[in-house]
């Protein structure tokens, strides 16, 4: 299973549960292996799932628990910078890391 699967599904999944927010954070940033890229297309895919069921609230958690992920990583510079994340570019974006 590639990164970005990874962290999407382990945030619905703790979503779902009653895991505790700040518990959760470090759990994805871990899975994510400091690939900023992974994390990001995760968004994009909970993004979806707000955009077509706006009242789902696994969907609304799974994206904030994504944005924190995002927002501490960038924080604290746990990223590498070798790969940007495109949306449009279905074919890298496919590509396990």
């Amino acid at each position: 299973m590639d990164t970005m699967r990874l962290v999407f599904e382990h945030a619905l999944d703790v979503s779902f549960g009653e895991c505790e927010h700040r518990e959760a954070v470090a759990e994805l940033t871990a899975l994510a292996r400091r690939d900023r890229s992974a994390v990001e297309a995760a968004r994009v895919r909970a993004m979806g799932l707000v955009m077509t069921r706006p009242n789902d609230e696994v969907g609304r958690t799974a994206l904030s628990l994504l944005d924190e992920v995002l927002r501490r990583g960038d924080e604290r510079h746990r990223w590498h910078t070798q790969r940007r994340f495109d949306p449009w570019d279905v074919v890298a974006n496919t590509r396990t890391a």
